[in-house]
Order: structure tokens, then C-alpha cells, then sequence
């Protein structure tokens, strides 16, 4: 059978996916996360506090856990990946805090947020992936079928 690959395969407009790395901790203060990684949270909240919704609406329960995540919105690059690799190296020099952040009762993940109405994907190589594992994080994918 011959596909043609003009008409199976998503146009680069409609190829859109987040990137989300998050953290979550039994007791750590999300802006010692923020000043150590130096990249700017999404979202944070320390252990405790109310919960809110996105647009910052307090709800009555409030978090177990420390949170903190940084969301990337990408579109237009069949290679998600790619933006993963970017985000290993940046944090890598910063191993010893996810690692001791982990080994304390953290846990922290790289999850893909895909369309469930396009065609997209991409190959994570073994290196990049025992990568990831030496910071100790854990990579996630999630297909959403109604994306926005």
C-alpha cells in the first residue's frame, strides 16, 4: 500500500503539543526551585496552601505537596523531542539538586501533551533518555482528544 505523505501526515500549522516538567515535593518552597533551575514556574504553590484554579480562583482544598511546572506551548515541529533534549541540558548542571530533590520524597517528570486529532510523533534516543534517568526524571506523554 502507498501513502501519500502530503495527505497522511499532519501540515506543520496543525502540529501543536506542550512540554510540561514538573515537580512536586512534601515540603520544599517552590521559589528555592525556581532560583536553583533559574527558569521562571507556570505554576507554584507551596505545601499547604489553597489550591486555584488556572485563571486563580482559591478552591477549599489545599496542596499535599510542593508544585512547581513549567509548561512549553509549541507548534509547527513535528519533533517534541527535540524540545526535551533542551531541557535535559539545561537542567544537567543542576543534577545534584533534582537527585537529593528525589532521594528526599520528590519526584519530577517530563510529560508530552499530545492531540489526539493529528499525526505526530517523534523517537527519543536511548542517550537522551539514560539522560533523563540520571537526573531522575521520569517522562510522561498524554494524549488529550479534544486539545487546546
Amino acid at each position: 500500500m502507498e501513502v501519500d505523505d502530503d495527505n497522511y501526515f499532519a501540515s506543520n500549522e496543525t502540529l501543536r503539543y506542550n512540554v510540561r516538567f514538573i515537580i512536586r515535593h512534601p515540603a520544599i518552597d517552590p521559589d528555592v526551585i525556581t532560583r536553583t533551575l533559574q527558569i521562571e514556574p507556570t505554576r507554584a504553590a507551596m505545601v499547604g496552601s489553597f489550591m486555584k484554579t488556572p485563571k486563580g480562583e482559591t478552591l477549599q482544598g489545599r496542596h499535599r505537596d510542593s508544585v512547581w511546572s513549567c509548561t512549553l506551548r509549541l507548534a509547527r515541529n513535528r519533533f517534541f523531542f527535540r524540545e526535551v533534549v533542551d531541557l535535559i541540558e539545561k537542567l544537567e548542571p543542576h543534577k545534584a539538586f533534582l537527585v537529593d530533590l528525589i532521594e528526599s520524597g520528590g519526584e519530577a517528570s517530563v510529560n508530552i501533551d499530545l492531540p489526539g486529532d493529528t499525526n505526530i510523533g517523534d523517537i527519543l534516543p536511548w542517550r537522551e533518555v539514560a539522560r533523563l534517568g540520571a537526573l531522575r526524571i521520569e517522562l510522561g506523554i498524554e494524549v488529550f482528544p479534544e486539545f487546546n
